[in-house]
This record gives structure tokens, sequence and C-alpha cells, in this order.
């Protein structure tokens, strides 16, 4: 090994001596030749949405990911909380997995604004009846053009065979590729123990995970959940770290003028800290590349093409979502149903948006009446259910926030037990509105 070298794998040249690079290896870029190393002998993690992007890939670029997934062997891992994200998220994908289906509605709903806009500017200047028909039947004749064209990449029956767990090709593939090489989920002690550090984490925006607090639950703490198990089978191993992420938010990647230069030197410094090794990230289309060298397995240029354009695809910041994505009359359509099928849920939730947003613990248990002994896991169930299938009905849409969830702090009795639970801040103004609406009259806002 180099002097170099050993500068750069935290080495020292000499003894009682220290380099440029010591204690700093998070800001050095990484060359082809450790990458290769990595690969070649350290623990290639990958997370959920590099599974889930099978679905979304062409068959070729899918076909070659697997490949490369079987060629490293054993040096695969994936942390049991990605097998979690994996099967939640499985069906959501798999309902438009290049977002065709999106992709029209949102042309359904820029033909009916274009419409609009037409139509006032035909009153402003009295366009002649007939002549304002033709153009708008034109207009219209636009849109349905391209709509037909996006629709047409929509493959109907290659999904159906994928909704049937017995059919997936992917499944097939990766029930070979994964067996034996998934972490096990934490005990319950360990798991109460990393809610409480992943709300802290989240409090403190320290990463990972607080670019993920609009989420509820364990669903905000996924991806600490996710960097513990990572952390605990890195102890284990005492390897390198290659860890294969979609995910461009800032509390994984370290930016420099809006570009990516390598994993936050927080999670760097905590790896080291923690197992004395070195943390990797690439995104999919880079480990496409590494591998072709490293692996010498057989990577076509358009798979690395096509994963490219669906990570930049995904990479695309959503707009952000006036009231989380909620308006007037989602509220009420959820308070309704709650209100029939979960009518202590529906109390509570009130009492919470009069008091700012949250409601306590022993606050849940005087308005409900539930004995002292009654555990409140699932007491958010219902929202859940209610809300995925305002979703899927189109109620709202696809990216809405969460509306209600536990919150664990220093306040809660003991680990993994809820202190009480919150409302959104971005859709809290509405149900406030709705109460103020209903009253007087009350029996929304007692």
């Amino acid at each position: 090994m180099t002097t170099a070298d050993s500068l750069v794998n935290g080495g020292t040249a000499s003894s009682g001596s220290r380099g440029i690079i010591d204690g700093f290896e998070g800001y050095v870029t990484p060359t082809a030749e450790e990458y290769s190393r990595v690969l070649a002998t350290g623990m290639v993690v990958l997370d959920a949405n590099v599974l889930l992007n099978l679905y979304r890939y062409t068959a070729g670029a899918r076909d070659d990911l697997l490949a490369v997934m079987e060629k490293l062997s054993d040096r695969l891992w994936v942390p049991h909380r990605v097998l979690v994200e994996f099967w939640r998220n499985r069906d959501r994908v798999l309902r438009d997995p290049r977002d065709t289906g999106k992709t029209v509605r949102e042309l359904e709903e820029l033909r009916g604004r274009a419409a609009r806009a037409f139509q006032t500017w035909v009153n402003r200047v009295s366009l002649p009846p007939d002549r304002a028909s033709e153009v708008l039947g034109q207009l219209s004749a636009g849109f349905d053009a391209v709509m037909r064209y996006v629709d047409d990449f929509k493959d109907a029956t290659a999904m159906d065979a994928a909704r049937d767990t017995n059919t997936d090709v992917v499944l097939r593939s990766l029930r070979s590729i994964l067996q034996g090489r998934v972490g096990h989920p934490l005990d319950e002690q360990a798991l109460a123990a990393a809610l409480v550090e992943a709300q802290r984490r989240l409090d403190e925006k320290i990463p990972p995970g607080y670019m993920d607090r609009k989420k509820e639950g364990a669903e905000g703490a996924g991806d600490y959940l996710v960097w513990e198990q990572v952390l605990r089978e890195a102890e284990t191993r005492r390897c390198d770290v290659l860890f294969v992420t979609g995910d461009v938010k800032e509390d994984w990647w370290r930016e420099e003028g809006g570009e990516r230069r390598g994993p936050r030197i927080e999670l760097v410094e905590e790896l080291r800290q923690r197992a004395g090794t070195r943390l990797f990230m690439v995104r999919p289309p880079q480990l496409l590349n590494y591998a072709r060298g490293a692996l010498a397995v057989t990577v076509r240029d358009r798979s690395v093409e096509d994963a490219d354009k669906v990570d930049a695809f995904l990479s695309e910041a959503e707009p952000e979502l006036a009231n989380g994505g909620w308006d007037p009359d989602a509220v009420t359509y959820l308070l309704d149903r709650l209100a029939r099928e979960a009518p202590r849920q529906a109390i509570v939730l009130l009492k919470a948006a009069q008091q700012g947003g949250y409601v306590s613990r022993s606050q849940v248990y005087e308005l409900t009446h539930f004995p002292q002994e009654r555990s409140l896991r699932g007491f958010t169930r219902p929202f859940n259910r209610i809300v995925q299938l305002m979703r899927e009905e189109g109620v709202l849409p696809e990216e809405a926030v969460d509306v209600f969830w536990a919150v664990y702090n220093d306040e809660s009795p003991s680990f993994g037990v809820a202190a009480g639970f919150q409302i959104h801040d971005d859709v809290l103004p509405l149900f406030l509105s709705r109460m103020r609406d209903r009253s007087p009259g009350g029996e929304d806002a007692d």
C-alpha cells in the first residue's frame, strides 16, 4: 500500500503522525479503484427505492441490475426496514410505475385550465361563437393526441402479472438473490429506543431522517431505522459500506453548489465511530457503471441511461402542496367517515385541533373513557386506513401529508409509548376553519 493509499484509508504515514486526510475522509472524492474495492470486499446495502425501481425500469435495465445484485453474492445486504418499506409501497408503485396515469391526469387538468383561459380571452375580444368553438376543438384535440401518446407507455398486462406475487418476475428473482441476505428486525426494546432517537434527530435536524418530519410515527423514523440497522451490521462485519439509494434528500447527501458530493459528513463519522469503517454512497446508475468493471458483469449503456432517467425523474422536487394537499372538502370527508367508523378518534382529533394541534396521552384516555390498562397502540389506524382510501379514490392527491400521528418524546412513560398525538401543522388551519363554520351548534367542537 502506498503512502497516499494509507492516508485515504485512515492510516498514517508513520507512527505518531497524521496527514491532511486523516479524520476528514468524508470530504475526499472516492476513486474508481476504491469503488471497485468496496464492491469486491465491502458490504453493499440496497435502499427500498432501489428495489422498487425494478418495476420502473425497462426490462433490459431491470435484468442488468438484477445481474449485478446476483454477482455481488454474499456482499449484498438489505436491512429489514428496507423490506418493510418495499412491501408497503410495492402496490402503490405497481398502480403506476412510470407515472403514466398521473401524467395523463395532469394533462387533463391543464386542458381544463387552458380551455378556461381561452374562453376568458374569447369573452374579452368578443370572438364569434363558431370561430371560438373551432379553436377550442383544435386545442382539445391536441391534448387528446398527447394524452394518447403518454398512455401508450402503460403496460397494463405486465403490471397485472406483477400484482400477482406468484407471477411477478421481479419477486421471483429477488427471492433467490436476497435469500439469507436480509437483516433481522430490531427487537422490541431496540426498536423503542430507536424510535426515541429518531424523534430526537428529527427535532434537532440530525441526519438521517429529519426530512421525513411530515410522515407519521414509524413512517417518519424509517430512514433512521434503516441507518441504525446498517450501523449494527457494519459493527458485526467490520467492513466498508456502500449504500445504494435513489433518495436525494439533504439528510443523506452532502451538497456543494447544488451538486451531491457524497454522504453527509455526520454519517461518515458515525459509521467510523461505530464500526471503524468507511461509508460510500452511490445512486443506482452509478452502481451499474462501477459494477461493469469491478464485477466483470455485462451492463448495457442503455440500461445505465434508463436508470439515470428514472433517477432524474424521481429526483425532481415535488411542488409544495397547499395545506399539505388537503382542502376543506377532504377534511369534511375525513371527519364524516371518522364520525361513523371511529367516533372516539374523531373526538380526539377535534380536541387536538382546539388545542393548537396536540392532545396528550392522558387526555385521550379521558376523552375516550378507555381503561388505563388499555394500550393506545394502533389508535391512529383508522386515520391511516381512511386517508389511504381517500388517496385511492382521488379525494386526496397521492402526495398529501398524513394528518394525525403519535408523538414520542421525553414525556413518554416508557420507550415506544406515545406521549400524545399531533395534527399536521399544514392541515390544522382547515380543521379550525371547519370548526368555526359549524359553530354555534357545537357538536363538532365539543
